[in-house]
């Protein structure tokens, strides 16, 4: 049954979240986060399967890709800007790789981890076809890195800005270089809703960071495991 919903479940609960934004515009009222836990309910209520709702949902999962292609037009806009901050723009995507990989490196090298589950959790900061395709290159499970991957881009997109603005972070193009590169394509799309120029740099760093993860992260995994076998 739930398959001759998907679609208009899934827009109708777009629609209400986005209106209700409006009235209420809290971090936590995400047009990703809320009509999925209200999808998985639904779910889980009815008995349905979830391969049923990913059947039914399939012509919006079409177009993902067009939209995540459509981030490249404020990218365009923004290309006089980017030309002219492009040194500091590869090395802040670079120590963000660095960190984010790192981090995760040294944390699982403290605490006892499945060698599989470090691998799978190592490239979260990056889009999820990406994360998947180089988490599983590494020994990962994909379907971890996908689910991780999706919790990222949902927390960055809720915290994030309130984030920037704690730190006193207040620069555009600062700021969506820092949602980018943390929080992959839910992230860049709260960022385009800020403006055009946080979302042009959003959409920058995304790409960046998402080649430089697949470039980088072999190197440092490499090391993480030839200083493992020599401590």
């Amino acid at each position: 049954m739930i398959f001759y919903f998907a679609i208009p479940l899934t827009l109708l609960l777009y629609w209400l979240t986005r209106q209700l934004y409006r009235f209420k515009p809290w971090p936590f009222i995400n047009p990703v986060l809320l009509p999925m836990f209200v999808i998985m309910a639904v779910i889980v209520l009815s008995g349905s399967a979830l391969q049923d709702y990913q059947a039914g949902a399939h012509p919006i999962h079409l177009l993902l890709e067009p939209a995540v292609v459509a981030l490249a037009i404020p990218l365009y806009q923004q290309i006089g800007q980017i030309r002219a901050r492009l040194k500091p723009i590869l090395l802040g995507c670079s120590l963000s790789v660095l960190i984010s990989v790192g981090l995760t490196l040294i944390t699982c090298s403290l605490v006892p981890t499945a060698p599989e589950i470090v691998s799978s959790i190592a490239t979260r900061s990056i889009t999820t076809p990406l994360a998947m395709s180089v988490s599983s290159s590494l020994g990962g499970v994909a379907a971890i890195a996908a689910a991780i991957v999706v919790l990222v881009g949902i927390l960055g997109a809720v915290i994030g800005f309130p984030l920037l603005r704690l730190f006193r972070v207040t620069d555009p193009q600062a700021q969506g270089l820092a949602i980018g590169a943390c929080s992959h394509a839910v992230g860049t799309a709260a960022a385009a809703e800020r403006g055009t120029t946080q979302g042009a740099f959003s959409s920058l760093a995304m790409v960046v960071c998402g080649v430089l993860t697949a470039i980088l992260a072999p190197v440092l995994f490499a090391l993480y495991h030839w200083i493992s076998q020599h401590l």
